[in-house]
């Protein structure tokens, strides 16, 4: 006998870890033995309303592809790779306000709390103190959402990379720039939400005195390659062209 989707009732063909799934509006506890789940609805409610576990197979692969979407909307791949932590980070802000507080969530609200984020980034960077407001409470809160996480890097707390604010500035610059292309693309309000939100893992990446905390972020120069994990992309360059490019999930 075929197994059968939980979600829809069709014949499944994959195991789902999540530990929890938010059903008919409610949150509902997956409990401890998997659940069949078909192709279609794990794409549908991957991190939307599945909770994906970081380590499901299905999940990394998932975020793979967006962090790949997310990096040809700003045709910035060497940017990426080179600042994945603190852009995972600031993601995942984003992507937690979404979840916890503002579920109907903009892509343009959420291109005008990088702007006013990066605006006040670049005031502090030059010694003066200033904070770009925005009379749209929606819009604060996700700001002020930007600017922890960004301070955090900013002076080297709570483990994450320390981060000049001159280069913090790049990376939120860099973010409204990839909202902006979304909305040239026409696909909708929220198109370039759903990649941030496909694209992270559960947990903040942070640094530990010997190095990356192990299962979360690694970053091992390579000969001709650069790695980096959930939230990161892996380019290879063949006589100084790009030949493949990948994106390679923390295990």
């Amino acid at each position: 006998m075929s197994e059968v989707c939980f979600v829809c009732g069709r014949r499944a063909n994959r195991q789902c870890p999540a530990d929890s799934v938010l059903e008919h509006g409610s949150q509902s506890a997956a409990g401890a033995s998997l659940r069949w789940i078909c192709s279609q609805c794990c794409g549908r409610g991957r991190r939307r309303t599945i909770n994906c576990p970081d380590n499901c197979p299905h999940f990394r692969t998932g975020a793979r592809a967006a962090l790949l979407k997310l990096a040809e909307l700003s045709q910035d791949l060497d940017f990426e790779i080179r600042n994945g932590e603190v852009l995972h980070n600031l993601r995942l802000a984003v992507s937690r306000v979404r979840r916890s507080r503002l579920p109907d969530l903009k892509d343009s609200e959420v291109r005008q709390a990088f702007t006013n984020a990066a605006d006040t980034m670049r005031t502090r960077s030059s010694g003066l103190i200033f904070d770009f407001r925005s009379p749209d409470p929606r819009v604060q809160m996700l700001g002020d959402a930007l600017l922890s996480v960004a301070t955090l890097h900013e002076r080297g707390e709570k483990q994450m990379a320390k981060t000049d604010a001159a280069d913090l500035v790049k990376c939120l610059k860099y973010l409204e720039r990839q909202a902006a292309a979304a909305k040239k693309q026409e696909r909708g309000d929220t198109e370039f939400l759903e990649l941030i939100v496909q694209s992270v893992s559960r947990e903040y990446l942070v640094r530990e005195p010997e190095g990356l905390v192990e299962g979360r972020l690694r970053l091992k120069p390579e000969i001709g390659r650069q790695r980096t994990s959930v939230g990161s992309c892996r380019a290879e360059k063949d006589r100084g062209k790009r030949t493949q490019t990948d994106i390679q999930a923390s295990e």
